[in-house]
């Protein structure tokens, strides 16, 4: 009881917005383990708050470039391991950490995240110089979306949206609604967390081909989420949804991972999708 009583009380003085952020500094693993070479960048985000990135090789001749958004626990030294696969298929990974997470500076905030993302976008274009994907997990998504909105990107091929929710006051709502004794209490985000940054708005102001995954056995945020971000965006668009998948694992599997491999490819080369193109595909 005093635990939840100590959340509502979070709720309405922080504004939600700290709830959505679990960083710690724990080095979980570098890519020299798995045998990658990779460059580390230090990146200022619009506050000058000083943002930590690895830009990882592929051993072989390069088929393109991923960066990677990554979701709300740990740091980036756990995530990219959810990636070998895309490296050892010869794609460069741009991974990065938003304030507070892992060896980046500053405190978690919603707004500065999307700084973060902007800035490492911003880095990437200028010093990279090459055509990117962007892939946003999880609350990654939602910021990449709300940094889309800010600004449009020439050199992004396309978005991939995996496991994300549409709202930031809609999930913290949804997650009270669970246990009898915060479910009087479901308003509450409503009123203290701000809806600019929020996908469900956000996804239209995207002019790319947007690919969104979703498992079906995801707990954490539900696939109804994605498929509303789905219903909402314009086209181009795919929705992959991965069936006994929970959440961010949709690219465990196999041909997920080999059809994921040649959409890449094809958006590489301009002739994957028409301007009408919208389908989604069920994985079993």
């Amino acid at each position: 009881m005093n635990k939840i009583m100590h959340v509502i009380i979070l709720l309405f003085l922080t504004g939600c917005s700290s709830l959505f952020f679990y960083p710690d500094r724990v080095v979980y693993s570098t890519p020299s383990e798995f045998g990658f070479n990779y460059e580390t960048h230090k990146i200022n985000s619009k506050d000058k708050t000083q943002l930590n990135a690895w830009h990882i090789k592929s051993n072989q001749k390069s088929k393109g470039l991923l960066i990677l958004a990554h979701g709300n626990a740990q740091n980036m030294t756990a995530h990219f391991k959810g990636w070998t696969w895309l490296v050892e298929a010869g794609y460069e990974l741009f991974i990065f950490d938003y304030r507070a997470y892992g060896k980046s500076k500053g405190e978690v905030s919603i707004e500065g995240s999307v700084d973060d993302v902007n800035a490492v976008l911003d880095f990437v274009e200028a010093h990279v110089k090459r055509d990117y994907f962007l892939c946003g997990q999880s609350l990654g998504g939602t910021l990449s979306l709300a940094a889309l909105k800010e600004k449009s990107r020439k050199r992004m091929k396309a978005l991939i949206v995996d496991s994300t929710f549409t709202s930031f006051a809609g999930i913290a709502s949804e997650k009270l609604s669970y246990l009898f004794l915060t479910w009087p209490f479901q308003w509450i985000p409503y009123l203290t967390l701000p809806d600019e940054f929020d996908a469900i708005d956000n996804v239209r102001e995207v002019d790319k081909p947007i690919l969104f995954l979703h498992g079906s056995l995801d707990i954490t945020i539900p696939a109804n989420h994605t498929w509303q971000l789905f219903d909402r965006s314009y086209t181009p668009k795919e929705f992959w949804l991965v069936n006994r998948a929970k959440h961010i694992q949709t690219f465990k599997h196999i041909k997920v991972r080999e059809d994921f491999l040649t959409f890449l490819e094809r958006v590489s080369e301009g002739s994957f999708y028409h301007k009408s193109y919208s389908r989604m595909k069920i994985y079993h």
